[in-house]
């Protein structure tokens, strides 16, 4: 198993370019971001792969004896990316007070780039075609049947019935050619960054027919998500909230978190993490010591933002980590 998350990626390919900083801004706000592999796309309109439907067959042969060629059963799938954007615009009456001009418009971007993480991550998890045509199809649809459905099988439900109150624990086995990030052919990573103010200040519009001196910047990030291989994913769905409080509820949260780590096809093949809210998190965490585990946390020293807390530590379960993502919310839909 090999690959690059962002952050590498652009480190390794591009790390003199206007482009790093914004991608190391993007890589502290968010574990999805922080730890989904990334791959250029072999299409500038998105990305193809041959999804392996069934095995060729092998033959048992003596000396001498030829064997025919046999084919394995593929499908053509073309996953699509979308374009996120965002933009920052400053008066110079802010941008200039202090004369730090270069620091009041990064910090201004950054909230901007924070908010994009936020956003790819609630994509990863939540998007939806019907929804939004510009994104891209996330997890939860990926894995939204219990029955009927190729990914069914890796689909475990903890048993929540009320409508619009239940959460998941997602499980991505990321690796190239499995399950994956990837931005269209040809860009750098993705990102495309637009300085209107590289000269100076501009005009820049009041939305009341009048305009003001200012600074104007812009941030693209081009995403999409492979599902190429739907083993190295898992679900566990149904999972209320409000019902997690007793031993037995955290307990059989546990048992279901391990039952969908064992229908992940090979773990040695994919970087294995799991994605829950705080308050699964820390469901899963007390089923687990009740169970007769020992509670370890890994700090995620991924990222340069240093020990922020409890939320910033990694659970680890039989060597699987399983980290807080706020963009996994607790009213989702029952799954049937």
């Amino acid at each position: 198993m090999s690959g690059y998350n962002l952050y590498d990626y652009a480190k390794q390919f591009m790390p003199d370019g206007k482009e790093f900083p914004i991608v190391r801004e993007l890589d502290k706000n968010d574990p999805i971001v922080r730890d989904a592999v990334v791959k250029e796309s072999n299409s500038d309109s998105g990305h193809e792969y041959a999804v392996q439907n069934g095995l060729p067959a092998v033959v048992w042969r003596r000396a001498y004896e030829g064997v025919k060629p046999t084919k394995g059963s593929t499908t053509v799938v073309k996953e699509v990316y979308g374009r996120m954007s965002a933009v920052s615009m400053v008066d110079v009456a802010i941008a200039e007070k202090g004369g730090k001009v270069k620091e009041v418009r990064a910090e201004m971007m950054r909230d901007r780039l924070e908010s994009m993480a936020q956003e790819a991550a609630s994509k990863i998890i939540y998007g939806s075609l019907a929804e939004n045509e510009k994104a891209f199809v996330g997890f939860a649809k990926r894995y939204g049947k219990l029955t009927g459905a190729k990914t069914s099988a890796n689909v475990i439900n903890n048993g929540g019935q009320t409508a619009d109150k239940q959460s998941s624990i997602y499980l991505i086995g990321w690796a190239p050619n499995k399950i994956f990030t990837f931005f269209p052919k040809g860009t750098r990573a993705g990102i495309k960054t637009y300085d209107y103010s590289a000269n100076g200040p501009i005009d820049l519009p009041d939305g009341e027919g009048g305009t003001f001196p200012g600074y104007k910047e812009q941030a693209e990030w081009l995403l999409g998500l492979g599902v190429q291989d739907w083993r190295y994913g898992a679900r566990v769905c149904n999972i209320e909230v409000s019902t997690l409080t007793t031993d037995d509820a955290q307990k059989a949260l546990y048992n279901n978190f391990m039952k969908a780590v064992g229908q992940i096809h090979n773990l040695e093949n994919c970087k294995l993490i799991a994605y829950a809210s705080r308050a699964v998190k820390d469901a899963l965490r007390l089923g687990y010591m009740k169970s007769g585990g020992v509670t370890v946390y890994q700090n995620n020293n991924m990222t340069s933002s240093g020990n922020q807390g409890y939320a910033n530590h990694d659970l680890v379960i039989d060597g699987i980590h399983i980290k807080a993502e706020d963009a996994i919310v607790e009213t989702e839909a029952v799954v049937a």
